[in-house]
């Protein structure tokens, strides 16, 4: 009983001991990835499925090998009458049987071969569509991780210009009072101040989207204690921007290309088997029979009775070859019939290509554009930053006016989204450039 008392904190501490571990935890992308490689269930399925193909290719490799069976029989024949001469298959007698049997394939038309080729060719095909399953779960965790962090970005924007704008909204009542300026500016910098803190509303939303998607994407437990960090800076190295160079990254990489082709093999696969068919098949068998039987009388005979139980034990070899020489065309319209069907993986595979080449095109355009619309709204952020701090002096000084300073803090605005923006759009066309080479 005392040990059960000390077991049991030990096993709540190892069931708990996960979800201590993600409570206040920061993760990054690269963490994100790890766990949802780990736990995503699409992956895990994929896992499976292609373990189920290496089991069923170790499967077929029975049929190169012999087969043994064995069988024993006992039969009781009670006679109930008889008319005419007697067999003596018919007498009340017990008949037992058994047998050995070995039994080889020796050729069958290149069907086992193949057969079994075709099996280890589907678990290459599986393991490209783990791959490829892999490829897309990185691809989707990263857009949603890149959205999340713009929508916290445009949370900290939305937040500094509602604390600017209430700075504002103060000082337009301070003037009002001193009869300084109209109570028209008042309410212009009182609405400016709602849309921000509407802004902000829907950022915050939009935080709270991206969080759950990115939870359900890597099948983690929601906790709001679990933060994401690492801004919109995850690619900031080279990568191949020539677009024949990205295209043999491609061709080399992406496993769905991979996938087609070996659905290209496997059907070439069964075009051999249907083949196999118009061949002769050559098999062995080798056995060993005991037959034993036990008539209930012996037989009178003129100089007495003989028992007639017999007992005869031996051993049979034989082979045997079989040739089916006309089917009615099924083999012939199996092996057209898969013919085609490469005709139609084939055109997918092209479809694919035109799919990719397209894709990495567009990636290379975005990141191109997008890299120098974040130098540009770079300076305008600065820019912007350094006039709303002159307009907020000059309006101390009396120099300028509150509409001035709500213009000010409306490009200041405007100019950090779209920085944020153009950020986001280098990231997500980097991340799109990798999915369309491969990049696993």
């Amino acid at each position: 009983m005392i040990r059960f008392y000390l077991m049991v904190p030990i096993l709540l501490l190892i069931v708990l001991c996960p979800f201590f571990a993600l409570a206040g935890q920061t993760m990054t992308l690269d963490q994100c990835l790890t766990y949802g490689f780990e736990n995503n269930p699409t992956l895990k399925g994929a896992d499976y499925q292609v373990a189920a193909t290496r089991e069923n290719a170790k499967s077929l490799r029975a049929d190169f090998l012999p087969s043994l069976s064995t069988s024993y029989s006992l039969n009781r024949l009670q006679n109930q009458s008889a008319h005419g001469p007697t067999e003596e298959d018919y007498l009340d007698q017990n008949a037992r049987n058994f047998s050995v049997r070995v039994s080889q394939v020796l050729f069958a038309g290149f069907k086992i071969a193949n057969t079994h080729d075709k099996a280890k060719i589907d678990i290459e095909r599986t393991r490209a569509e783990r791959e490829l399953a892999r490829l897309e779960l990185a691809y989707n965790i990263q857009l949603t991780f890149f959205q999340l962090m713009k929508a916290k970005e445009d949370v900290k924007v939305a937040q500094d210009s509602i604390e600017r704008l209430e700075q504002g909204v103060k000082s337009a009542q301070a003037y009002f009072e001193k009869q300084l300026i109209s109570r028209a500016e008042v309410l212009s910098a009182r609405v400016d101040l709602a849309d921000a803190r509407q802004q902000a509303s829907i950022a915050g939303n939009e935080v709270n989207r991206k969080r759950i998607a990115l939870f359900s994407l890597m099948n983690m437990p929601m906790d709001p204690a679990v933060a994401f960090t690492g801004g919109l800076d995850f690619f900031d190295g080279g990568y191949p921007a020539e677009f024949d160079q990205c295209w043999q990254i491609a061709k080399d990489n992406r496993p769905d290309i991979e996938s087609l082709e070996k659905q290209v093999a496997m059907l070439e696969k069964d075009m051999e088997i249907a083949s196999g068919s118009y061949l002769p098949q050559i098999k062995l068998d080798l056995g060993y029979h005991d037959q034993d039987r036990d008539y209930d009388a012996p037989v009178e005979t003129f100089s007495g009775s003989v028992e007639r139980d017999q007992r005869n034990r031996y051993w049979s070899a034989g082979v045997t070859a079989s040739w089916e020489l006309f089917d009615g065309g099924r083999s012939w319209y199996r092996r057209k019939k898969s013919l085609n069907q490469v005709y139609q993986v084939r055109e997918q595979i092209k479809e694919i290509q035109l799919f990719i080449r397209e894709g990495i095109r567009k990636a290379l355009f975005s990141i191109a554009e997008a890299d120098d619309r974040t130098a540009a709204a770079k300076v305008a952020v600065t820019a912007a930053r350094e006039n709303y701090a002159m307009e907020e002096r000059r309006l101390e000084a009396g120099l300028t006016t509150i509409p001035m300073l709500l213009d000010a803090q409306i490009r200041l605005a405007r100019a950090q989204g779209n920085y944020t923006r153009a950020m986001l759009d280098y990231q997500l066309g980097r991340a799109e450039l990798g999915f369309m080479l491969g990049n696993r």
